[in-house]
């Protein structure tokens, strides 16, 4: 295995533990930054290694990762189908419960 794909899953899931701090900010500037750098780390993961970072995510952290998908998704790009296959695999693990959290929940990331 390739050593720097490992160092990708990392950083989303450290770029996911720093989210709820953002997500209490009002600096739109800090969100839009912190989006960016979420992005680039998934544009990063095959589709193998999306799944072994969900696969490794608690319920919260699943639910963050689905606010950044729906934020990926509000602008067309190449990477929306990698957007949608993401959301089918968080649906997959924490159920379309976690659509009703992320949905109902105030902070935006």
């Amino acid at each position: 295995p390739d050593p720097r794909k490992k160092v990708w899953m990392s950083a989303v899931k450290g770029l996911l533990d720093e989210a709820p701090a953002i997500m209490g900010s009002k600096d739109a500037a800090a969100k839009s930054a912190h989006a960016t750098k979420v992005f680039g780390s998934l544009a990063k993961l095959s589709d193998k290694q999306a799944q072994e970072v969900v696969d490794s995510l608690e319920p919260e952290q699943g639910d963050i990762l689905l606010k950044y998908v729906y934020r990926g998704l509000e602008t067309a790009s190449d990477q929306n189908p990698a957007y949608f296959k993401l959301q089918a695999k968080l649906v997959e693990k924490f159920g379309v419960g976690s659509i009703v959290r992320v949905l109902a929940d105030r902070k935006t990331v």
